[in-house]
């Protein structure tokens, strides 16, 4: 058992850190917000496109600073791999999972842009509806639905 855990924890050494797989951007409320009335927002993509088959940014909303602070741990760390052996970006996606704090009665409809320009991130658009609304048509993306099929190869 005691070269088992030995083994384990050279090869967790040897796996990448998010930092070295991720571009990651903070995106900056709109003006005027008030202070935790909208999520802080970061998305992350790959640096290699090539080895996505959907390269597309992820978005994390984070709601406190214990989320945000919690968020730059998992990004610094050593990546996780999924059971078929890839890189997976579960361990950023996980805030995306945990109810809202910002439901309300009203719905809130803001746009997030980037905070450096020039670097070809999308502009972002959320739309969050009063707690247990019905909606006509279910969104492509909400904040339960966020995790796209990604998968990387360990180099």
């Amino acid at each position: 058992m005691f070269g088992f855990l030995k083994k384990e924890a050279s090869q967790a050494r040897s796996l990448p850190r998010y930092t070295d797989v991720y571009d990651s951007m903070l995106y900056q409320m709109p003006d005027k917000a008030p202070y935790g009335a909208l999520p802080t927002i970061y998305a992350f993509r790959v640096k290699d496109p090539s080895m996505s088959p959907d390269p597309r940014p992820d978005f994390v909303l984070l709601e406190t600073e214990g989320e945000i602070q919690a968020w730059h741990s998992a990004m610094a760390g050593h990546v996780t791999l999924n059971d078929d052996g890839h890189i997976t970006d579960g361990p950023l996606l996980v805030w995306n999972n945990i109810p809202s704090l910002l439901t309300s009665d009203a719905e809130i409809i803001a746009t997030y842009f980037p905070v450096e320009d020039g670097k070809d991130w999308p502009v972002l658009v959320i739309q969050a509806h009063p707690f247990e609304a019905v909606l006509d048509v279910k969104p492509a993306r909400d904040r339960y639905y966020f995790e796209q099929n990604k998968f990387f190869g360990v180099l």
